[in-house]
Formats: C-alpha cells, structure tokens, sequence
C-alpha cells in the first residue's frame, strides 16, 4: 500500500501565549501587519520567524482575549509545531486544557504531538478525551486511525477504524472518510466504491484519493487519468500536479515529470512545496539537469532541514563541477581545432601569394604589419 503522509494539524490552536498572557483585547493595524507577515512567511515555509511574527502581532494587543487574538494564536501554534518545538506546544496544550476543557480539538492536537515524541500512552488518552468530547464525527476518527497507523501502532487504531467501517454514510464527505479509511486499510476495492460515490455526489476531493488508490494498485493510466478529471476544474491544484509528476517518475516520463512538478512548485506553498522540491531534484536527475537539480537542493535546504537532502546536495555539488570541468575541457580542445585550422588556413593562404605574386597590402599601400613584426 502506498503509505501517505498523516494530516497530524487540524485547523485549531497549537500554541497561547503563556497562561493566555499575550492574547488580549481587539487587533489593531500593526496587529494585522504582523499577522500578515506571519502568513506569509509560513507559507514559504519559514516557521520560526512566522512564529516570531505572530508574537509580535499578540504583543500589540491589551485588553480582553478576542476572536482575532485567538485566531493569531492559532497561527502562532501552527508555526511552533512546525518548527519542531514539540515541547514548548506540549506545554501550551496543557495550558489550553485548563482554559477550555471541553475542547476536543485541544486534546486532539495535544496527542498528535504527544505521539510524534513517542509518548503512546498519552497520546491514546488524548485521542479518546477528544472522540468523547467531539461524538460521532467520521473525519476525526479517520485521522486518529490514520495517525496512528503511520506511527506504527496498528493495533491501537483498530478502534478507530472499527467506528469507521461501521459508519452508514449520509453525504459525500462521510463518503469521503470511509473511502480514505479504506485505502488506509489496503482494501482498495471498497475504497474505490466509496470515492466513486464521493465523487458522483459533487465532492471533486475525492478524484485525488481515488488517484492515489489506482496508483497503490499499479494502475497508472487510471490514476493519471483521475487526476487530469481533477485538475480540470482546479488546473493550479499543486497536490494534483505533485501526484501527476509522481506518476511521471514511477513510468520513467521524466521529462513529463519536470513540467508537472515545475507547475506544483508555482503554487505549493509550506509542506506541499517541500514534497513537490524534493520530487523535482530526482526528475533533473533523471534528464541529467545536474546545475538545476543542485539548485533545487539548495533551495529547498534553505526552507527546510533535511539530512537526506543535504548529502544529496553535497554529492550534486561535485556533478555540477565535473560538469564545468568537462565544460572547460571540451571549450579547450575546440580553440585549439580553431588554432590549428586558422594555421592550416594561413599556411594555404601563404602559399597561394607566392604562386601568383599578388599582395593585397601593396595593393592598398600599406605595410603588412605582421610581417614587419616578425610574428
């Protein structure tokens, strides 16, 4: 089964000002800038000076706690999660448990956190404080299965998954779930079934699902197909791109691949751009683009940290100068063809004046300088 990466955030609140501290009254103009600054600098996938932003927004602010200080805050916690300071948002969610304990998205933000530092027991605990608070929602159990699935415990999310499967859907997006919960399991067949249904119902999402099932199984032109139904009505849509570029690599169409994925890149933003960079590095491989491949590496090691990729960009360095140094040679051998042409072509012109006595400078009056220099 092709494994996908997990939707670990939800939309919702990752990180308060200490003990609600920095969230207070109404927003002002400099608030707004601030904050428009952090978005922008999350998008291009620069967390922690996002993060410092959005502080700044919240320190603008006095006064009660408002509806645009809690939004601000909750792309504050957003960009601290992303920057890797786990610890700092375990703390705020403990925070947030006391200031709202009938939050369940609170407890279930908590536990995704808990569960990417390995700490099961109370990530479950989370996990099941949120369903309790949140009741039947199909999409928060899918995710929680899903989650759980990624970090290896299986068995765990079998609960989950059980809620799920015996869901009777009433819409296209409980459709949706099941399918995406479906796939998740390897049942690839009903998973179709559902996404179709999803799909027939108006929800356009689920042509993407449906391509990464056809891909799962192997079937390439059905998967490429439903993402070309996709981009359809959404030509810009850079995840579309992204698992079309994929698929162009997995048939060997690498040049195919680079033009898919030089779309993406026009359009993805944060985590999206840093899967659809490195995708580009492997196409410019693959075409023997070694400058570009090594400039797409830097790039992306200027957003994003990333071990793989930095030996990756070490070892396109020496490609690149091997490149120019064969470069180099090659320019080298051609002057001298040049040179040696030129001579021959000299030699010839030589001979040519001593056999019929013409001279063209003695035609015109003037000296020839060469001669005259001895050169």
């Amino acid at each position: 089964m092709k494994k996908r990466v997990a939707l670990f955030l939800m939309a919702g609140m990752l990180f308060l000002a200490p003990l609600l501290s920095g969230c207070q009254s109404a927003a002002d103009e400099k608030m707004q800038e601030y904050k428009v600054l952090g978005i922008s600098q999350m998008e291009s996938g620069d967390y922690e000076s996002a993060a410092n932003s959005f502080q700044k927004a919240l320190d603008q602010s006095v006064g009660s706690i408002g509806a645009e200080e809690l939004d601000i805050c909750y792309y504050k916690a957003l960009a601290l999660y992303k920057s890797g300071d786990t610890e700092g948002a375990i703390e705020a969610y403990t925070a947030l448990v006391e200031y709202d304990s009938k939050n369940w998205e609170v407890y279930y933000l908590r536990g995704n956190v808990y569960l990417q530092e390995g700490q099961t027991e109370e990530a479950l605990a989370d996990y099941a404080q949120a369903v309790s608070l949140r009741g039947d929602d199909i999409e928060l159990y899918a995710h929680i299965y899903e989650n759980l699935l990624n970090a290896g415990l299986e068995e765990s999310g079998q609960e989950y998954l059980t809620v799920v499967l015996a869901t009777e859907p009433s819409d296209a997006e409980e459709y949706y779930y099941l399918g995406d919960v479906y796939f998740l399991s390897g049942d690839y067949e009903n998973a179709k079934t559902n996404l179709l249904q999803a799909q027939e119902m108006g929800y356009d999402k689920a042509l993407l699902l449906l391509g990464q099932v056809y891909a799962a199984e192997g079937d390439d032109d059905a998967a490429k197909s439903a993402f070309e139904s996709y981009m359809e009505k959404y030509p810009e849509d850079a995840d579309a791109l992204n698992e079309l570029g994929e698929i162009a690599l997995e048939a060997g169409e690498y040049e195919d691949a680079v033009t898919y994925l030089e779309a993406a890149l026009s359009s993805a933003d944060g985590d999206a751009a840093a899967s659809v960079l490195k995708n580009l590095i492997i196409a410019y491989e693959y075409i023997y683009d070694f400058q570009s491949a090594c400039d797409t590496a830097e790039e992306y090691l200027s957003l994003y940290s990333d071990e793989e990729i930095e030996r990756e960009y070490e070892f396109l360095k020496t490609r690149v100068g091997e490149d120019i140094e064969s470069s180099d040679e090659e320019d080298g051998e051609t002057d001298e063809a040049d040179i040696s042409e030129s001579t021959d072509e000299a030699d010839a012109s030589g001979d040519t004046n001593g056999t019929d006595g013409s001279d063209h400078s003695a035609e015109t009056g003037e000296t020839d300088e060469t001669d005259v220099s001895g050169e």
